[in-house]
């Protein structure tokens, strides 16, 4: 395992102030990072902003205290790439625990719309050019999945209050134009439960730097049987919108009740 040499890119105050907008000192020890949740949906249920992390560039987000505890909520944008140059950035900062909160489609029989989808085994398939310069099945073959640890309290606390909970194997996709119904076959057939665009780059990271990371996604498509293309019905959209609901404030109860 290679650690970023992010120390080595200059002053970290300078660093954290170019990428995150704020000074070190103001990122909690607890962390969100969402690539494409709004901050407007953690917000919400936030007490007071003592923070608001808003470069030119780079990361979107803020601190502020739930429940009596601080916490920072970062909003990475789509792609591997963005999720480990802010977990670096992140790194020279006081955060010490991250929680992912995104979601994946589901390849597994089993998983429905809206269900939770913990993460026990990630998969590296990133990288565009790969897929156009060697195919699809040859990046597939040619990843490495890799353990990652479920926390039991975070299974526990989700299964307490929202039912539907399932763990899997999860393969990192480059570009979801390769998501073809043949393709997706290919990756179920290689016993992977779900896909997604970030959590390898994710867990990667955080095991370089020294993070103690953990995911919390939910089942937003299921693309051999109701694509993202796909008209939802009336009871499927309501599975959504109850998962992306609900999802902002457990992250952050989840977070306050975990120590640092």
């Amino acid at each position: 395992m290679i650690r970023p040499p992010v120390e080595a890119l200059g002053d970290p105050s300078r660093v954290v102030a170019t990428v995150l907008g704020c000074r070190p000192d103001e990122v909690a020890p607890r962390v969100v990072v969402t690539p494409f949740v709004p901050l407007s949906s953690f917000r919400r249920h936030v007490e007071d902003v003592t923070a608001d992390l808003n470069p030119r560039f780079f990361f979107q987000g803020f601190t502020a205290v739930f429940q009596g505890e601080p916490v920072t909520v970062v909003h990475t944008g789509v792609g591997p790439s963005r999720v480990g140059d802010c977990l670096a950035a992140l790194a020279l900062t006081p955060a010490r625990k991250v929680l992912f909160v995104g979601a994946v489609g589901g390849l597994a029989d089993h998983l429905e719309l809206g269900d939770w989808f913990l993460p026990e085994a990630v998969a590296d398939g990133e990288g565009y050019t790969r897929y156009v310069r060697e195919g699809f099945r040859r990046v597939v073959d040619g990843a490495h999945p890799f353990e990652v640890r479920v926390p039991g309290d975070l299974r526990r606390f989700l299964e307490d209050r929202e039912g539907r909970v399932h763990t899997g194997r999860v393969f990192t996709v480059g570009p979801v134009s390769f998501e073809s119904e043949e393709n997706l076959r290919f990756l179920k057939i290689r016993g992977y439960d779900a896909l997604e665009m970030e959590l390898s780059a994710f867990y990667s990271a955080c095991q370089a730097l020294g993070l103690d990371g953990a995911a919390l996604t939910y089942v937003s498509d299921l693309p051999l049987r109701s694509s993202l293309w796909t008209e939802k019905t009336p009871a499927e959209a309501d599975a959504l919108r109850t998962a992306w609901r609900a999802a902002p404030r457990l992250a952050l109860e989840w977070l306050r009740r975990t120590g640092p």
